[in-house]
């Protein structure tokens, strides 16, 4: 018995629909750019969730979308971020957190306060950064240097 078009088509489908239903982003589908940025994952890309797939490639693009000052600041926020505490790191996950809910005149608050502290000399920065290290209460810290933007 020859198979129908209809039943052809039918098994393609069912061929083809766990790849669909599992989502994901193909290897082949990213852009030279892209592959370029995720080279490192090359090997173990099949291996990722399609969620962690999905999230590399918004990452890259992210990436590709900055400027050149924009990279370089990233690079060395990514060079603090490895020198930090484990504890440090998940201190600024929770904060993060924290601030995303915050109210807009908050947020805009925290925003100058952080503007300020970007434009002290680096030797004063240090010293900032390494009294909030010592802090014990890092909360009451942070609220000690916004009243100096207030």
């Amino acid at each position: 018995m020859i198979p129908s078009t209809g039943q052809l088509l039918m098994l393609l489908f069912l061929l083809i629909a766990p790849t669909v239903w599992a989502g994901g982003v193909p290897w082949s589908r990213l852009d030279s750019e892209e592959r370029n940025i995720l080279n490192m994952t090359e090997q173990q890309w099949q291996q990722l969730t399609p969620e962690r797939q999905e999230q590399l490639q918004r990452g890259a693009d992210r990436w590709l979308r900055l400027t050149p000052a924009e990279r370089r600041m990233a690079k060395k926020n990514l060079q603090l971020w490895k020198k930090m505490t484990p504890e440090e790191r998940q201190y600024i996950r929770r904060k993060f957190r924290e601030f995303k809910r915050l109210p807009k005149e908050r947020r805009q608050e925290l925003k100058r306060l952080k503007q300020w502290f970007d434009n002290l000399p680096p030797e004063r920065k240090k010293r900032i950064l390494r009294r909030w290290r010592r802090a014990q209460d890092k909360d009451a810290f942070l609220e000690k240097g916004l009243e100096k933007v207030r």
